[in-house]
């Protein structure tokens, strides 16, 4: 992973940090919007809405003006259009040498911005500035505006001393109305909720930080990617009790940039324990392969180390295990099943010529246990509609969802769920505690 994509990804994650920070602090009854339809966190109360934008400059030492112009100008141009509401525009930014604490923006600091040249901000500008020649109209209009285009815009607005303003900037800059906030670091602010999270609750610290810390994020994190605005809303008068429900700590993208991952694998390991070790449990794999690294080498010697582990003695290990994969490459399957062949291990796929057969690859293998024989291990499939259906005609005591969760056609009614987003299959070893060792 790049510098830049880990920094995108921390950015994401202190977002989440600071909702969660308005969740908690925030009166009893307020309803907070995660990626919110106003900005990047909407909390609405009573008697006001705020408006928080929030970001994250690592790199950055100090700030510029030219770092905050965008936000500032995306802010104006709602407060255009929404005059007459109570609304509280926060802009929210950490830069790595700044003071935490209240910035003062000045009105000819927004004048500076209303003048910058820089093009992207264009359409913004215009907004607030409309034009008065049809031409430049027309051409703010264009889906598509060529480099001639866009100079003749700029320097339209280069040259122009008649335009009017649509808003008041005193009135903008009145507190009650925008603030500029210098964040905290990215490990104060977490230290921050989690004491939060101690005052609000009955957690204990070991609890927040293996368990209702890391799940309160996954949970606006998932809030996060939901295309419907009410979906996205929290009312955090329930919050914590909701947290306290879920005693499986979240093994995610997100939680895995955390500095205490191992800790919560470990966790999240223990709390697996009790499952694994019961004999007669039917339990299916559903892999998302394009999720995991370097998942072609490695899942057939997970296989076999699951196999020899949970799935060996032909009397007390009687359900037969499914492995089921989702991929794009028509070769990947066969190719594993090759694999399992040469490493002795025997499956049923359901094949029958270029057909999938339910009742085929659901049959139960036959035994002879004098001889410690069966007739297969395993089960092993395509991830498709067919195998969904068999899947989900004959339920698992546990399934085992590994990669990101993309599998809306399964079933999961009355089913033991594990949902385990781990980057590789040496994490994945280590939870179904198949090695001690998940570096």
């Amino acid at each position: 992973m790049t510098r830049e994509a880990d920094y995108t990804i921390k950015g994401f994650i202190y977002q989440f940090n600071k909702t969660l920070e308005q969740v908690l602090s925030e009166p009893n009854g307020t309803e907070i919007t995660v990626e919110g339809i106003i900005e990047d966190i909407d909390v609405v109360s009573a008697s006001l809405t705020k408006a928080i934008q929030c970001k994250y400059h690592e790199t950055k030492g100090k700030y510029k003006l030219s770092d905050i112009s965008k936000p500032i100008l995306q802010m104006l141009v709602h407060y255009a259009n929404n005059k007459d509401k109570d609304i509280q525009y926060i802009l929210y930014a950490h830069f790595s040498d700044e003071t935490e604490g209240e910035k003062i923006i000045s009105k000819s600091d927004i004048e500076t911005i209303l003048k910058s040249k820089d093009k992207s901000y264009l359409n913004n500008i215009s907004t607030l500035k409309p034009p008065k020649t049809k031409v430049i109209k027309e051409l703010l209009l264009k889906p598509k505006k060529s480099a001639e285009d866009i100079k003749t815009i700029t320097t339209y607005y280069g040259t122009a001393t008649d335009l009017e303003l649509q808003i008041d900037i005193d009135n903008f800059l009145k507190p009650e109305k925008f603030k500029f906030v210098i964040g905290k670091s990215f490990d104060a602010l977490i230290v921050d909720i989690k004491q939060l999270l101690e005052t609000k609750s009955g957690f204990t610290k070991v609890d927040i930080e293996e368990l209702f810390y890391p799940n309160a994020i996954q949970k606006i994190a998932n809030k996060s990617i939901l295309h419907n605005s009410d979906d996205r809303k929290i009312n955090n008068t329930n919050f914590i009790s909701e947290l306290e429900k879920n005693k499986k700590t979240a093994i995610t993208r997100w939680t895995r940039e955390f500095l205490t991952y191992s800790a919560l694998l470990t966790k999240r390991r223990s709390q697996l324990k009790l499952n694994l070790q019961a004999n007669h449990r039917l339990r299916y794999f559903l892999f998302n392969e394009s999720n995991i690294k370097d998942f072609e080498n490695k899942i057939v010697k997970f296989i076999s180390d699951y196999i020899g582990k949970y799935h060996y003695k032909i009397k007390l290990h009687s359900k037969t295990p499914v492995f089921c994969i989702k991929t794009d490459s028509e070769n990947l399957i066969p190719q594993i099943e090759s694999r399992l062949h040469q490493k002795g291990l025997k499956f049923q796929n359901g094949l029958k010529g270029n057909d999938f057969f339910q009742g085929e690859f659901l049959r139960e293998p036959a035994i002879i246990s004098t001889k410690n024989w069966r007739e297969f291990q395993l089960r092993i499939c395509n991830y498709n509609i067919d195998s969904a259906k068999a899947i989900n005609s004959k339920k698992s005591d546990d399934l085992f969802i590994i990669g990101k969760e993309d599998f809306k056609e399964i079933d999961t009614q009355d089913i033991n769920i594990e949902f385990l987003e781990v980057s590789n299959l040496n994490e994945l070893q280590y939870l179904l505690m198949l090695t001690d060792n998940f570096e």
